[in-house]
């Protein structure tokens, strides 16, 4: 065995360095829970690092607080491990623990958080792009980079039951820096034991197999983003769905290049911006601001994008086809929020009133409706309350449209 993992298994059996512990229940709890599982001597955590990283005290943790203050808190932390992470030593991680928001429900929604809080950071951050990092996310040497430091990024949920190792009490983001991997080259004897090693404690801990989209960064056909959030089942993300982080316009590489992610802002004058809009923009793009008139109605379609609707006055009553392709339907009245998959078969009536909505597609980018054709709507569509027209037929690509 590498004397590099030899020495990291034997010092993970030596006490570990005393921490102070978080002042916060939660976090103090999330802190406790998870020096449990990375000490515990009777189930061995799989990644031998990062309990070697807990036994020398080189961890760094952040307590990420729920509500607006989640992306500024987690940018600051990362700032901070981005400026000194190189002084730790090649056994570091940023574990990042979040406040439980109870708004988050299913393994969809926390994936959608995830790469909302990604992108936030790289939204905020005007540093350049580390050297021999790529910045085309299908490649295979892209990482996730902030701060002029590169990380592969872990995400644990509460929702994990089969894949136990990403599974944990609290939603946890792990950032790990790209040099800790310099001398775990799966091409070297050090790589080949770590991955041994590591692979056999995952067999164990793990109800599932290991998924088959794990890689090394730079091999060919590699994504790493994929690896990012790994569900609980072994489903291989599909080459047509594309990563959702968005580059931050106006971020360079350090060899001067501009790469452009998606729209640019500026402010037309001094007009105020309502706060509840700013809550919802996203943190790369563009949300749509909607207007129907009273008794507006959208005939059977669908977007290509997950989408979030939030009800700002008015009501719509939004009905589409349910998983078992019977008829569903639901009045939404202000202050609601819709949350839609992509692909789902809907339209929408707006009340006798009309309705304003926001609507705020996956990643801020532009979504692709489609409407369906009369003859393949699944279920009639009710006349409008209205002489309006009822919108029923034609492909178009929009921001949004529901």
């Amino acid at each position: 065995m590498n004397s590099t993992v030899k020495d990291d298994l034997e010092r993970s059996k030596e006490a570990p360095v005393t921490r102070p512990a978080p002042e916060s229940p939660w976090a103090s709890r999330a802190f406790s829970l998870f020096e449990q599982r990375m000490l515990s001597a009777e189930r061995p955590f799989p990644c031998i690092f990062g309990v070697d990283a807990t036994h020398r005290g080189t961890l760094s943790h952040s307590f990420i607080p729920a509500g607006r203050e989640r992306i500024p808190a987690l940018s600051a932390a990362l700032r901070d491990y981005s400026s000194r992470c190189r002084d730790l030593g090649a056994r570091t991680s940023l574990v990042a623990f979040f406040e439980p928001d109870e708004s988050i429900e299913t393994m969809d929604g926390y994936k959608r958080e995830f790469w909302r809080l990604l992108n936030g950071v790289s939204a905020g951050d005007s540093e350049p792009w580390p050297a021999g990092i790529d910045t085309e996310t299908e490649s295979s040497e892209w990482e996730f980079s902030c701060f002029g430091m590169s990380f592969f990024v872990v995400a644990n949920t509460p929702l994990h039951k089969s894949r136990s190792s990403r599974y944990f009490e609290y939603f946890t983001i792990t950032f790990q820096p790209r040099f800790v991997f310099d001398n775990l080259n799966p091409d070297t004897p050090t790589g080949k034991n770590a991955r041994k090693i590591i692979r056999a404690r995952l067999a164990d801990y793990d109800s599932v197999p290991a998924h088959p989209q794990l890689g090394g960064f730079g091999k060919p056909g590699n994504r790493e983003w994929v690896q990012y959030f790994i569900g609980d089942d072994n489903v291989p993300v599909p080459d047509s769905e594309k990563c959702p982080f968005a580059m931050s316009a106006g971020r360079r590489t350090q060899t001067g290049d501009t790469e452009m992610a998606g729209p640019e802002f500026t402010q037309a004058g001094p007009r105020g911006i309502q706060q509840d809009l700013i809550d919802l923009i996203p943190s790369q793009g563009s949300v749509e601001l909607q207007h129907d008139q009273p008794g507006k109605v959208f005939g059977w379609h669908r977007h290509n994008l997950d989408e979030e609707l939030f009800i700002m006055s008015g009501d719509v009553t939004l009905f589409w086809v349910g998983a078992d392709g019977g008829y569903r339907e639901r009045h939404c009245e202000a202050g609601a929020c819709i949350r839609l998959p992509a692909n789902t078969v809907h339209g929408s009536t707006a009340g006798g009133g009309g309705a304003y909505y926001i609507i705020r597609p996956q990643g801020g980018k532009t979504a692709v409706t489609t409407f369906l054709e009369k003859s393949e709507w699944p279920y009639p569509v009710a006349a409008p309350a209205l002489d309006l027209p009822l919108q029923a037929t034609g492909d178009r690509a929009v921001s949004s449209s529901t």
